[in-house]
């Protein structure tokens, strides 16, 4: 059977989930089916690249819906409610929409869908556009078929990891993994800010201290002992490093990243009330 995925906004997440599922690899290594996939921009000049990879380029929202059995609405969430009325007719119970808009809850997808299909609410993570994002997925939807369910596990986790989640989770996860990338790379571009000032070329302290990260997070990823302990490894008695995070302890990093996200939290939950 093949499943057809059209997606409505295809700007910087939309654009690099359909990029990811148009690889070859992709395709061939996460699903036992194969599938098309078509979709809309409004400025037309962003499916250019997609088109080239595969994707079919439709002249609407309604087109997408059309020729889509998983119809993903990637727009800004104060343009989801006009789309979901645009794409209304034909929506049956054959489709799923998902949604990656923030704010955006499974009510008011319900509720502008009129019932007439099941929703999926979707979180990613900009690292996506490397098909390395984090994907939360809400499926708390009861007409949602576990055929379906599976089906879109298989979609995303092709791009990255997939985790199910609550709805009532969703905005912590976003403060935390949705907005996360901006944190990591604040804490990078300060440490290349220190390299520079420090002398070395900027070109090289970008790749060194992209490299750090990378390897870094690899560390963590494969080795449980816990993370304070990972950084007072590399802490030598009376050395530079100890020096360095003595720095950062008296500035209080841990507490203002830990402000920044419990921030975006509720700002998320305003936003969340806004729509509701």
């Amino acid at each position: 059977m093949t499943l057809r995925i059209g997606c409505v906004g295809c700007g910087n997440m939309g654009g690099a989930i359909m990029s990811g599922l148009a690889r070859p690899g992709t395709r061939n290594e996460n699903r036992n089916s194969a599938y098309t996939l078509c979709g809309y921009n409004r400025t037309a000049s962003r499916m250019q690249a997609l088109e080239e990879a595969g994707v079919r380029v439709m002249a609407s929202p309604l087109a997408v819906a059309e020729n889509a059995d998983i119809i993903l609405l990637a727009v800004k969430p104060y343009q989801i409610r006009e789309i979901m009325e645009q794409i209304r007719p034909a929506l049956n119970k054959d489709k799923v929409i998902i949604s990656v808009a923030a704010g955006i809850t499974m009510h008011n997808l319900h509720q502008w869908a009129e019932a007439l299909c099941p929703v999926v609410r979707c979180m990613p993570n900009t690292p996506a556009l490397v098909g390395m994002g984090v994907f939360a997925l809400c499926f708390d939807d009861p007409a949602l078929s576990s055929e379906c369910r599976q089906a879109i596990l298989q979609i995303f986790s092709g791009l990255g990891q997939c985790v199910e989640m609550a709805e009532d989770k969703f905005t912590a996860f976003s403060a935390l993994i949705g907005a996360g990338p901006a944190y990591v790379f604040a804490m990078m571009q300060g440490l290349v800010q220190a390299g520079v000032t420090m002398g070395l070329p900027h070109a090289q302290t970008r790749q060194m201290v992209t490299a750090l990260f990378a390897g870094s997070a690899r560390m963590a990823e494969e080795d449980a002992t816990p993370l304070g302990q990972l950084r007072d490894n590399v802490c030598s008695p009376g050395g530079l490093t100890i020096a360095g995070v003595n720095a950062l302890d008296r500035a209080g990093l841990t507490g203002l990243l830990v402000d920044a996200v419990l921030a975006a939290n509720a700002r998320g939950a305003e936003m969340e009330r806004d729509n509701g």
